[in-house]
């Protein structure tokens, strides 16, 4: 194994990560495209796509700026950072990934001998089922009777529903993930910075606290693993699956569970393209016809390089944007980040991607206004990947 191409590609994706709006499937496809597969590049794609699921905690916690994988924590992790509490949020997140990354050693295995992927994938539209009731369920809130929950749960399937068909019409007008960038944006950046330009403090002084969620983390990587065996589930329901069982006030188990379900599935996924050839990731469908350059013991060991250099690069980076942050307006760079995400979805999506992130905010801003978990905005992924094993969505024009 190539050392200076694996730091390379450690800094690529942490990059991609960091930045609001490039997700490191994007650099992999333009690597892709841009030279011949070769061992060099395929290490740099397997480390990039590692450290992205490191890094891309900072953005969500500071700014509050999701990508697709960490979209179901981005408001834990931003409202800590709020409370003094954002490094700690990136360590516990960061220490989560690397508890994955160990965890799923032998669950690599498990899956290059002992699992048929292909016997499967009739369990997904149970697990996608199973995972909206979850997300749906809501206890409600104690002064409004017997009947909270009930009422509660039908405001929540309300956003989950609306959430859904907007993201049905992401899936039929996008034959790529172009259209999901305004439509995270708005569905959880949006109503997070447009409550910052309304109004709020500078962002105090974070304590510098390391703090382990072990069993939070091990969540996550079950998550991740069951995520990584199935098609067409993408790592934002990984997360889903991670955090839904979870109160969303409980940030720290949150994040926790994020950070780790990103890391295993990430991880597992050459483990099921070794095992039966299927891609589950960007970076697996760029390595798709060529992994066999690497052996299977290669790949995981550059898989854990790339996660303790990783660690190490984003813990240090929390740390020099936290230093930085706290010396700007937060009021001033929640309308700076607000108007770099209108300008990122005009520039790679157009007006369409306008419209998407128009109505995006408008669904996104309901479940404050009715007060249930934002986890409801998932719907987004739910119930378009479902009508698709219904097999619904050729009746969809």
């Amino acid at each position: 194994m190539d050392i200076l191409v694996a730091v390379l590609g450690v800094f690529l994706g942490t990059l991609t990560g960091i930045i609001p709006g490039i997700h490191v499937n994007t650099a992999i496809a333009l690597l892709s495209a841009s030279r011949p597969v070769d061992k060099n590049l395929i290490i740099v794609v397997i480390s990039a796509s590692i450290a992205h699921t490191f890094s891309d905690v900072i953005p969500a916690t500071f700014l509050g700026i999701p990508d697709e994988s960490f979209a179901v924590s981005v408001y834990p992790a931003h409202e800590m950072s709020l409370d003094g509490r954002g490094i700690e949020a990136i360590t516990i997140s960061t220490f989560s990934g690397v508890i994955a990354a160990i965890a799923s050693i032998p669950l690599f295995y498990a899956i290059l001998r002992f699992i048929k992927v292909s016997y499967l994938e009739e369990f997904i539209l149970p697990i996608l089922i199973l995972t909206s009731l979850f997300v749906i369920i809501e206890r409600g809130n104690s002064f409004a009777g017997r009947y909270s929950p009930f009422f509660s749960s039908m405001k929540a399937l309300m956003v989950f529903t609306l959430s859904g068909i907007i993201g049905i019409a992401v899936f039929k007008l996008s034959s790529n993930k172009d259209l999901f960038l305004p439509l995270f944006s708005g569905l959880f950046a949006f109503p997070i910075l447009y409550r910052g330009v309304k109004g709020i403090r500078n962002l105090p002084e974070q304590s510098i606290l390391v703090k382990l969620k072990p069993l939070s983390a091990l969540m996550g990587t079950v998550s991740g693993m069951i995520v990584s065996l199935f098609p067409g589930i993408s790592s934002g329901v990984a997360s889903l699956l991670a955090v839904s069982p979870l109160k969303e006030s409980d940030a720290e188990n949150y994040v926790s569970a994020t950070g780790a379900a990103n890391t295993a599935n990430a991880l597992l996924c050459f483990a099921v393209m070794i095992s039966a050839g299927r891609a589950r990731s960007g970076a697996t469908l760029a390595l798709k016809q060529v992994y066999k350059i690497l052996n299977p013991a290669d790949i995981l060991i550059l898989c854990l390089f790339s996660v303790v250099l990783s660690a190490i690069i984003t813990i240090l980076a929390g740390i020099l944007a936290e230093r930085i942050l706290r010396l700007i307006n937060l009021r001033a760079l929640c309308l700076i980040s607000l108007i770099f995400v209108i300008s990122a979805v005009i520039l790679l999506t157009g007006v369409t991607g306008l419209l998407l992130f128009t109505v995006s905010c408008l669904v996104g801003l309901l479940p404050e206004k009715l007060d249930v978990k934002r986890l409801n905005c998932m719907g987004c992924l739910l119930l378009p990947l479902m009508f698709v094993r219904l097999g619904l969505m050729g009746l969809i024009q």
